[in-house]
């Protein structure tokens, strides 16, 4: 009896995910399963797989998600966009998520996942991302301004990048990532659910900051995270009309004792 012989590793956009506070114990019942839907429902569609050939695969709290780089295939947009709205979906169920978006070559069978892009992926999220943020590697930008198949066919390159550049942020140490607070305001119908879920977001930062007490890995988590979300509320009301309450109410301030800003007096003579 012979082997059926594995497919050889092909250029993939490759996503690795983890699933921040979805093994909370203090998590109610049934809630992981609640994420777990959202997550197959946002990347694992079946619909999607059948077009793109993709696959996800979750062990515990991390997710891989391959797609074969072909034409009329997965864009690097469209996967960017996945990942804004299930991070959207997910902090209203207290969980966030850090990973990161890489090129690579890979190849899913079965349940086997294979290939250098799988464990790029994999290091981008563990070594580089660090926060509750997903990075995406510039190499695969490159590669969109050569690559037809990552692009739309009725986009120019500008234009593609275009898109792409609406829903990524350069992070202060440069890094390209998901920017999900700002980029999930378009895809709302209403304005009151983007300041819905504006206040869910809040609130999570707010209740994280609050039960740390000591300055490290995990509470630069939530330093890293109030300072993105007062990044947006400062775009927000420069361009929406808020009223005292609605500020006080979206904006998070430096109460936690890990956080410090000089008051504005504070001046060297």
């Amino acid at each position: 009896m012979t082997s059926t012989p594995l497919p050889r590793p092909r250029p993939c956009i490759v996503t690795a995910l983890e699933l921040l506070g979805v093994d909370d114990p203090e998590m109610p019942e049934g809630r992981a399963r609640q994420v777990i839907s959202i997550v197959q429902r946002h990347l694992g569609d079946s619909e999607l797989a059948r077009l793109f050939g993709s696959h996800l695969s979750i062990a515990a709290r991390c997710m891989l998600h391959v797609a074969p780089i072909k034409p009329a295939g997965m864009l690097p947009f469209w996967q960017a966009l996945n990942i804004v709205h299930l991070q959207s979906a997910l902090v209203p169920l207290g969980v966030l998520v850090r990973g990161a978006v890489a090129l690579g070559d890979a190849v899913a069978h079965g349940n086997l996942l294979l290939g250098r892009g799988i464990a790029e992926a994999e290091r981008l999220r563990d070594e580089v991302a660090h926060v509750p943020r997903v990075v995406v590697d510039p190499r695969l930008l490159r590669e969109t301004e050569q690559n037809a198949n990552l692009r739309a066919s009725h986009h120019s390159v500008m234009d593609e990048l275009g898109y792409i550049r609406r829903v990524l942020r350069v992070d202060s140490d440069g890094l390209l990532f998901v920017d999900y607070l700002w980029a999930i305001r378009s895809e709302m119908d209403e304005p009151s659910l983007y300041l819905d879920f504006f206040k869910d977001h809040r609130r999570l930062v707010t209740r994280k900051l609050d039960a740390a007490t000591v300055l490290d890995g995990a509470s630069r988590a939530w330093i890293w995270l109030w300072s993105y979300h007062n990044l947006v509320f400062r775009l927000l009301t420069s361009q929406w009309r808020l009223d005292d309450q609605e500020r006080s109410e979206l904006r998070i301030p430096a109460t936690s004792p890990l956080i410090y800003r000089f008051p504005p007096s504070a001046k060297a003579p």
